[in-house]
């Protein structure tokens, strides 16, 4: 019995250590978004110097493949789509954290005596302390979709707009994109004008 329940809670511990990845998500949307079935979307990067680089190439198709899931028909190369979803991605900041621990009590070499009638006695009783530290990246990905006809004009109309951004460890996005990608459309399209916190398993590897 005594070994089952070791078993348990090591099983336990191990669910509990495993690596994931926290996002703060936010969206806002007009009542727009729920007539979205069928309609054609292109993705696009902003700013549009990133169209052409590897990196969004990688992403595109990623990116795509969630909007058809939530009703979306996804077309690059038509001229005239419904919408175009514009996005942006990158590390929008950095910050040094420490963390201090306690080892426990240590017992200098010298002073030790017996005390009549109670034992040994220690002096140089002091306590060891551990200080970490390391840098903590802000990963962040925000799509807005807005209207095609409108994409060029001073003021395009948007039917959504929805920011996720996570804090960790790992220095760049392309280490975490999947992650923060499914926090983003966990819930598509989530709380309207509300901020929620998601948590998505991650390998650890960044």
């Amino acid at each position: 019995m005594r070994f089952l329940t070791l078993l348990a809670i090591l099983f336990f511990v191990a669910a509990c250590s495993k690596p994931t990845i926290q996002a703060n998500v936010t969206a806002f949307y007009t009542p727009e978004l729920n007539t979205i079935s069928g309609k054609t979307i292109s993705v696009k990067a902003h700013p549009a110097e990133k169209e052409s680089s590897l990196e969004f190439i990688s992403y595109r198709p990623k990116i795509a493949a969630k909007l058809f899931l939530v009703g979306f028909e996804v077309e690059e190369d038509i001229p005239n789509p419904d919408f175009i979803a514009f996005v942006s991605y990158g590390i929008d900041g950095r910050e040094q954290r420490s963390s201090t621990t306690s080892s426990g009590p240590t017992f200098g070499s010298l002073g030790v005596g017996v005390g009549v009638g109670r034992g040994p006695v220690f002096g140089g009783v002091g306590q060891t302390y551990n200080t970490r530290t390391w840098e903590e990246y802000s990963r962040f990905i925000a799509i807005d979709i807005v209207e095609a006809k409108t994409a060029k004009s001073e003021n395009p109309v948007r039917i959504y707009e929805g920011r996720v951004q996570s804090v960790g460890r790992c220095p760049t996005l392309a280490g975490v994109f999947d992650q923060v990608l499914d926090a983003l459309f966990e819930d598509f399209p989530g709380a309207n004008g509300k901020t929620t916190f998601i948590t998505i398993p991650w390998d650890g590897q960044c």
